[in-house]
């Protein structure tokens, strides 16, 4: 039986990119053409480059069976990929690879572990591989293929899930679950729990660790954590068991801020020793199973070691006592004010420019760093947004004036581009929203999107239960900084001022000037005000930072800046033909802060 993959790359006549049917019908980008097809001689080879999956085919002329599959195929694209497992059992060479790996035969069975000829490639060639099914034995979605020589992998469907789900206890209640970056790994903590009388459940995350930071994702990378936000919600204590590497830091990292740190673990591995089975195989399941059970709680913002600071505090010492987060965008801006973790708090007196500011910033950091923001914007709809952030990107006008308008072409570029940047906070229910049902949907937007900045514009549209404004105000801040900081969030309040200060024309605001509390300004990382003369004319409003809770972030003082009223663009005052082709290349502005 021939399937759909085998299908679709024997449709191809030559070096060529289609869609994979094993799993584009899964996942958000269904369009997205990621099958790589080379004709090699005799032999079309196929690799796909976001489920790896991997082989060749012959060119030999198809039976008339074969061409009848082929037409249906053609007829119905993109149906599922059936995964049939292999009836064969190599036991041999099975049982010989885990008893060096010291892995017991109760484990790999427990997990449906399997065996079967494999294509590595036209270097590899075939060779005896062992197979981690994902899913169920009866109907599996995925196989991931390892050969038992070396190190080589292939893939058979789409594997978008905790590998091991399928072994976790119905009650989860007071069980840690344990997530590993590999399968083997996995099945190592299994082993050494196995004749335990501590419960520990244990997964594997299905793709391994990133390479570098996390800049953009748009939710393939890590949807199995949206696919298993319900475990992930009802489990009280998470032990991220990761490599001790790079990568594994980076994947450590990325997971616990995406499920809250409060509620994650980490597992200390050593540099000689750096997962899980290494130390199986080195010091024995007892061993491992102390490592496991030694995991410390990952560092919350306030509840720190020194120890946790180490690398921060002589970054520090080399920049003279002046460290940086993320580029605004603006040369001129950036000694001033970077973006980092933390409260941002932005007021200004009425058509200053304090809601374009907070999208200028967000467009840029967007374009320099990849990074995704989340939007409560209550006064404008999100269509209204769109447009606005679709002139900032263009740098070109949504509707017609002096200067020329985008294009649709343009326009709808600029929509594909807001779409993998931005998500849109709407209550289409007519609810009033509250600071919890923000919360509650930029979390879903964290875990399954990667969003590291959220916008709330502005603040006192939110419903409050408190009569005292003041009390309030000051609960709303503390519960928005507590889970910025679970989440590593850069998180801006727009905030309107209570009233028209006398001397409003002639000087910026501060925090004393904001409606409703002191609190903005004690409880603000970052406190910006906008402000513009009163000439009509006087297109450079002056960009004031009055508070900064900390100077490797903010330091306070003045920057004027250029304003393009047909756009919405901010530029540097000197600079007003500023680069913006820059795109994702990060090297032209300071970037040390590591999310």
């Amino acid at each position: 039986m021939i399937d759909d993959l085998e299908l679709a790359v024997m449709n191809c006549f030559q070096d060529t990119r289609i869609l994979c049917p094993a799993c584009s019908g899964s996942r958000k980008k269904s369009k997205e053409k990621t099958l790589s097809v080379k004709i090699d001689g005799p032999d079309k080879i196929y690799h796909c480059f976001h489920c790896e999956a991997a082989g060749k085919v012959s060119t030999k002329p198809p039976t008339a069976s074969l061409r009848d599959e082929l037409e249906e195929f053609l007829k119905a694209p993109g149906q599922p990929n059936v995964i049939e497992l292999p009836s064969a059992s190599h036991d041999r060479e099975l049982k010989q690879f885990f008893q060096s790996r010291r892995i017991d035969e109760p484990t790999f069975r427990k997990y449906g572990v399997v065996t079967d000829i494999r294509w590595f490639g036209k270097k590899q060639g075939e060779e005896l591989a062992v197979g981690f099914v994902y899913g169920d034995s009866e109907e599996p979605s995925a196989v991931k293929w390892r050969s038992l020589k070396g190190k080589a992998f292939t893939q058979s469907g789409a594997a978008q899930t905790f590998y091991g789900l399928e072994n976790l206890p119905e009650d989860m209640t007071d069980v840690p679950l344990v997530i590993c970056e590999g399968e083997i790994d996995c099945l190592s903590v299994a082993q050494a729990f196995a004749d335990s009388d501590t419960k520990m459940a244990v997964v594997s995350v299905p793709n391994g660790a990133p390479a570098k930071h996390i800049r953009n994702d748009d939710g393939t990378k890590f949807n199995y954590l949206w696919e298993a936000r319900e475990l992930l919600e009802s489990c009280s204590k998470i032990i991220l068991a990761t490599d001790h590497d790079g990568p594994g830091d980076i994947l450590k990292q990325e997971i616990g801020r995406r499920v809250g740190l409060g509620k994650c673990w980490e597992v200390q591995f050593s540099a000689e020793l750096k997962d899980a089975n290494a130390v199986l195989c080195a010091e024995g399941r007892e061993r491992l199973r102390e490592i496991i059970e030694a995991a410390a709680p990952m560092p919350l913002a306030g509840v720190y070691r020194a120890s946790d600071y180490s690398d921060e505090v002589h970054e520090l010492y080399e920049a003279g006592g002046t460290g940086k987060g993320l580029s605004t965008g603006f040369d001129s801006l950036d000694d001033l004010i970077t973006i980092a973790p933390g409260l941002y708090v932005v007021t200004g007196m009425p058509g200053h420019g304090k809601s374009a500011f907070i999208d200028a910033v967000m467009v840029n950091t967007a374009r320099l760093h990849g990074m995704r923001w989340a939007i409560c914007s209550m006064e404008n709809p999100v269509k209204i947004h769109i447009l606005k952030l679709a002139a900032l990107h263009t740098g070109k006008p949504f509707f017609e004036g002096p200067t020329e308008r985008m294009s649709k072409d343009e326009l709808q570029d600029a929509i594909e581009w807001i779409n993998n940047h931005f998500s849109f906070l709407e209550n289409r229910d007519g609810e009033v929203a509250t600071l919890k049902s923000i919360l509650d949907r930029t979390g879903s937007s964290i875990l399954r999107q990667g969003t590291r900045g959220l916008v709330i514009d502005p603040y006192n549209f939110l419903e409050s239960k408190h009569e005292n404004e003041h009390l309030g105000i000051s609960e709303m801040l503390s519960r928005t900084i507590q889970f910025s900081r679970s989440h590593s969030l850069s998180t801006f309040f727009c905030a309107h001022p209570t009233k028209q200060p006398y001397d409003a024309k002639e000087r910026p605001l501060d925090g004393n000037s904001i409606s409703g509390s002191a609190s903005w300004l004690s409880k603000a990382d970052v406190g910006c005000s906008l402000f513009r003369t009163s000439d009509p004319n006087d297109h450079t409003p002056i960009v004031n930072i009055w508070k900064a809770r900390f100077p490797w972030i903010a330091k306070r003082g003045q920057q004027k800046l250029q304003y393009d009223v047909a756009t919405g663009r901010f530029s540097d005052l000197e600079e007003e033909d500023f680069d913006w082709s820059l795109g994702d290349d990060m090297s032209e502005k300071p970037n040390t802060f590591k999310p």
